[in-house]
């Protein structure tokens, strides 16, 4: 995927922004967190969740954090635990504060490298996911971050995509409920158009899901190239596997920042 094939609304990922953007959703729905999903709930209770993926940077999801606890919001904030981008075990406690903060913190797996021969188990996820989703829980519960009641996907593939409520107790943030009325800023670029219509358009809906990735977002706007080059020169070193997964979160990054640039 090239830059090319990101289409989509672009024009405001400052911090003001994202204030008149929770100022909508709660306007039409009550806020809650994914750990908070009911199957059963009333459709005639509109709720909505703001879900945050967090790929690149714990420092960028601080700041988040603390704007929706200036507001009186709570949030889900997926934590990656074997990202090559931050050292989970080393900056633990920016994820402590971020539940401080009032916020959920849940579990943001990466299933990518298991083997779709490996038949089917439960929940249509293959042994090898299942392993990977216990051993990912389990270390996160080994840095005091327990329990973990939610669950997304890094880079899902199709066959993860709508997939069960639950997996292992935990809110699956795919399941087709969730999915329903969904809006996601992936890439930088937000699909449906501005997000402000979008929710409005969607105020009839029972349940809306918000997904938001912190990397994107500041207390300025800046173009989502500009955003993401300049997060990732904050990282301290970049290694072959840093550089793949910066490019595979954005490909545009990759052909705007040679590799040989950074790797030098």
């Amino acid at each position: 995927m090239g830059s090319a094939d990101l289409e989509g609304w672009a024009e405001d990922f400052s911090y003001d922004y994202y204030r008149a953007l929770i100022g909508a959703v709660r306007t039409n729905f009550e806020l809650r967190t994914l750990s908070e999903y009911r199957p059963d709930r009333s459709p005639d209770e509109p709720v909505a969740f703001l879900r945050h993926d967090v790929d690149v940077c714990l420092e960028r999801a601080v700041e988040l954090a603390e704007l929706e606890y200036e507001l009186g919001v709570e949030a889900t904030y997926m934590i990656l635990p074997d990202s090559p981008l931050y050292d989970l075990e080393y900056e633990r406690d920016l994820v402590h504060l971020i539940h401080e903060f009032g916020h959920e913190i849940a579990l943001h797996c990466d299933l990518s490298g298991a083997d779709p021969a490996d038949p089917g188990g439960e929940n249509g996820l293959v042994p090898a996911e299942r392993r990977r989703i216990d051993a990912a829980r389990r270390y996160l519960a080994e840095l005091g971050i327990d329990p973990v009641a939610s669950i997304s996907f890094h880079r899902p593939s199709e066959r993860v995509l709508r997939g069960p409520r639950m997996i292992d107790g935990m809110t699956n943030a795919y399941n087709p409920d969730l999915l329903a009325a969904y809006l996601s800023d992936s890439s930088g670029r937000w699909r449906e158009g501005d997000p402000l219509e979008s929710i409005l358009e969607r105020a009839g809906a029972d349940r809306l899901q918000v997904l938001t990735h912190p990397v994107w977002w500041g207390e300025r706007h800046a173009p989502p190239l500009e955003r993401f080059a300049a997060v990732a020169a904050e990282l301290d070193a970049i290694d072959t596997r840093t550089y793949e997964e910066l490019v595979s979160i954005y490909p545009p990054y990759g052909e705007r920042i040679d590799a040989d640039r950074v790797l030098a």
